[in-house]
């Protein structure tokens, strides 16, 4: 039974891999047996907004940090919205979304968010999503930041060794 759905599956599979061959043969996409024709890219995909967040102090327990959202666009954009989306166990002082409004092409707008980050715990990956209206429609991008409070829970031990001074970090195995 087992060999009769195996075999099956292959002429399906088969099937399947025959007519994207076909279809990439009509439109001049592929290389076989009897020459190759090339795939040509004549661009690149860049999404119109960038998206940076910056910390503005100091990360570490117990602070409250201010978290600077930076946006770029490459075209004129309407109605821009940062949120915060997720704060990782982190807690918001203050407002959770802000109005950007109108972004210029070429031009940038940010936000400052303050983030309380609790007393004790490891880090928090904060997540901020910004909206905007486009020549062409609604876009969205993520960003993010990843709060590291007091910095690598790591010990750090300058070596002397005969090709120069090095920082030894002690291993350990990740679960």
């Amino acid at each position: 039974m087992f060999r009769i759905l195996l075999a099956r599956w292959c002429d399906v599979a088969f099937a399947r891999v025959a007519s994207a061959v076909a279809t990439l043969t009509a439109f001049g996409g592929l290389a076989y047996a009897g020459g190759a024709v090339p795939l040509r890219c004549s661009s690149s995909v860049i999404h119109p907004l960038s998206v940076h967040v910056s910390a503005l102090d100091p990360v570490a327990h117990g602070a409250d940090v201010r978290l600077r959202v930076s946006v770029l666009s490459l075209v004129d954009v309407d109605r821009a919205v940062v949120r915060v989306v997720s704060t990782g166990g982190a807690a918001v002082r203050g407002a959770t979304f802000a109005d950007l409004g109108t972004i210029a092409a070429g031009h940038a707008s940010s936000r400052d968010f303050v983030i309380s980050l609790p007393a004790h715990g490891a880090r928090q990956y904060i997540q901020f999503q910004v909206t905007a209206d486009g020549p062409d429609g609604r876009l969205t991008r993520g960003a993010c930041y990843n709060a590291l409070p007091d910095g690598p829970l790591q010990s750090v031990r300058l070596v002397d060794a005969a090709g120069g001074r090095f920082r030894q970090v002690a291993a350990r195995r990740v679960p």
